[in-house]
């Protein structure tokens, strides 16, 4: 089968596996002997990280759905997609503590790059809210592993890229809620300064976001952010809008740095500054889950999105200044740029979040990006910053392993526990993973 990631980058053909049952993965894996194998989810991954001649779908294992309505611990299946938990939770008045920017992810994906959302700075990662995770490990055995045992499987497991094992279920502690609806206030700043200022002027919010004007040069960094909280309304009644899909030829007449900018411009003349307005779960956190297939829109060559943590609080207006000076030397923008403020971090080798301010670019491929893309490393080697995985298609092995401290600490568990190394991708043999 012919597969991609979410940027459409890296196309490969697959053998795809489809176990109904713990007993067929564990067949799966005893069969495989040292050819390699990694779990794909709904493949949102934007890159090669479910990549790999060898893959594993639990799209047709039972799926497990098992909710404590009064303490709001629930039990799923790892297949479980981020839609279809939210469609029985959310009535009842729970919700997750932590989304990431798409409902078509699933339990296990979440976990395997422990995802954040708008609201880091306050509640952390995905993995805060993990009870228990079963994942059957390299060698065919069936574990449960928390922050209470098997702890070391758990932080590896966490944010580990599926390079663990399969994880087949997993438990979570739900956030009560009394709405489906967000109180949001929208602002706009007009540069950089501004919109860093305002960022730490709504820092006790609890969901923090901003879209980022960086194609048009004047007034550069001029943003609109989005800050909300959930309503206390009392209306649960949640009715998701349908997704469709457009047709590709919109994307290629007007994804180019043209219409990008135009389009930009009255994004930003839309926006009313200190307007208040409710929205529902669907709209304020899933936006471009609207299109099914706006990935196609970048062309033949796909895009890459790249997510970059600065972690020096007095060096994020020079390092942005950096990143975006070499890109516009390029003649390479951003089609759609964002701004979160992260918290603290957690102990998993390999999670990405972490205290600082996160940059994300969905830039357009051309012929020649690759050697570009190592020019752009080079200016951010001796800075103090890290990529995020779930994103990353270029990254490379030296800048990888420099960036992530905990890096030797995940390998070395890694081959504890899988010594002839079972579990790949394209991405971890790339970073010597």
């Amino acid at each position: 089968m012919i597969i991609a990631g979410w940027g459409n980058n890296n196309i490969i053909r697959s053998d795809i596996f489809y176990p109904k049952n713990e007993q067929e993965i564990i067949e799966i894996l005893e069969k495989l002997n040292n050819e390699g194998i990694i779990t794909r989810g709904l493949g949102r991954s934007y890159g090669d990280m479910s990549l790999y001649k060898n893959i594993l779908s639990l799209e047709r294992y039972k799926k497990i759905f098992e909710l404590d309505e009064k303490t709001g611990i629930l039990r799923c299946s790892s297949n479980l997609s981020i839609v279809e938990i939210i469609e029985k939770i959310v009535n009842k008045g729970w919700f997750l503590n932590v989304t990431p920017g798409s409902k078509y992810v699933t339990i296990g994906g979440a976990i395997a790059n422990d995802v954040h959302g708008k609201n880091h700075h306050k509640d952390g990662s995905f993995s805060e809210y993990v009870e228990e995770i079963k994942i059957i490990t390299p060698d065919g055995k069936i574990n449960i592993c928390s922050n209470k045992s098997e702890y070391d499987l758990f932080k590896a497991t966490c944010g580990g890229a599926g390079l663990t094992g399969v994880i087949v279920s997993a438990k979570l502690k739900l956030l009560k809620i009394k709405s489906k609806n967000l109180d949001v206030t929208i602002f706009k700043t007009k540069s950089i300064d501004e919109t860093l200022k305002k960022f730490r002027e709504l820092n006790e919010n609890k969901y923090l976001v901003a879209w980022l004007d960086t194609i048009n040069k004047k007034n550069f960094g001029k943003a609109v952010i989005f800050s909300g909280d959930h309503s206390e309304d009392n209306d649960l009644n949640l009715k998701l809008k349908k997704s469709f899909n457009l047709p590709s030829f919109i994307g290629n007449l007007f994804m180019n740095n043209f219409f990008m900018s135009i389009f930009n411009k009255l994004y930003f003349l839309k926006h009313q500054n200190n307007f208040k307005v409710k929205q529902d779960i669907d709209t304020f956190f899933y936006p471009l889950d609207r299109v099914l297939n706006w990935n196609k829109f970048y062309g033949k060559k796909g895009f890459t999105q790249i997510q970059i943590l600065i972690k020096d609080e007095d060096k994020y207006k020079e390092i942005l200044f950096k990143i975006f000076d070499f890109f516009t030397e390029k003649n390479i923008y951003s089609y759609l740029t964002t701004l979160k403020e992260y918290g603290q971090g957690n102990n998993n080798y390999l999670s990405f979040a972490e205290k600082g301010l996160s940059v994300t670019l969905d830039i357009p491929l051309k012929n020649g990006f690759l050697i570009i893309y190592e020019e752009f490393e080079n200016i951010l080697l001796n800075q103090n910053v890290k990529i995020y995985l779930a994103k990353d298609s270029f990254m490379s092995k030296a800048f990888f392993h420099k960036s992530y401290n905990k890096i030797n600490e995940f390998i070395n568990f890694k081959k504890k526990i899988d010594p002839s190394s079972k579990f790949k991708s394209i991405q971890s043999q790339r970073l010597g993973l």
